[in-house]
């Protein structure tokens, strides 16, 4: 199920709802990782935002978004952001910042599960910021809707922990570059870019291995009518 929050700048969201629709991990409290208030707004990642330098500004999506730090990047350079997130409070915080830096009427923002939303529109870059579920059919699916959420010639960035040189994690919560690649080059699309690198490790100060993938719909492919 998908809330769509619209644009109201309240003050606090106190809904609170412990994994809606996780189909991947459907007994972790996502939403106790979030305050709601937009304080633990990180950062924008800056690796998975460059391949949209080049684009111009249209219509993007954050799946997953968390916080929002990077939704509200790209809403600060001019797309429109749609930002999923299957946690209450980490969409009331992404709110919260935009009210706060006056992005609010470039941001839409709904609450829900990656594997089982669907977009009502394409989008020109698409983006998943450590944020897929484990290995299986919610990590299929939702891979499946980055690529079909995209307008040909549109460009989807992923990053993900490396599950070939991190030393945590359950089996199939990481992922390989080369599962990442391969499932990409199924849907269909063009692998731009493709590596793995040593990257700050989100809300710890160390860091960490991840693999990063960035993709391309080839012009030409048709658009999924909803």
């Amino acid at each position: 199920m998908t809330h769509n929050t619209g644009h109201a700048c309240p003050a606090h969201d106190t809904g609170q709802v412990h994994g809606p629709g996780a189909t991947g991990y459907p007994d972790f409290a996502w939403d106790d990782l979030y305050t709601g208030d937009g304080s633990d707004t990180a950062a924008p990642d800056l690796a998975l935002l460059a391949p949209a330098h080049d684009l111009p500004p249209g219509r993007a999506l954050d799946l997953g978004c968390g916080a929002g730090g990077n939704a509200l990047a790209l809403a600060a350079r001019g797309w429109r952001v749609t930002g999923v997130d299957l946690a209450p409070r980490a969409i009331a915080s992404t709110r919260a910042s935009a009210c706060a830096r006056g992005l609010d009427d470039r941001v839409d923002l709904a609450v829900a599960d990656s594997a089982t939303w669907q977009p009502e529109t394409t989008y020109g870059f698409a983006l998943s910021s450590y944020a897929l579920p484990p290995r299986g059919i919610a990590r299929t699916a939702t891979l499946a809707i980055l690529a079909t959420a995209l307008t040909p010639g549109g460009i989807v960035a992923l990053g993900e922990w490396d599950e070939e040189a991190c030393d945590w994690g359950n089996p199939g919560d990481l992922a390989t570059l080369t599962e990442l690649t391969e499932a990409f080059t199924e849907l269909g699309l063009d692998i731009v870019r493709a590596e793995r690198r040593v990257v700050p490790r989100i809300q710890h100060p160390s860091e960490d291995h991840a693999v990063i993938v960035t993709a391309r719909k080839p012009h030409g492919t048709l658009e999924a009518t909803n």
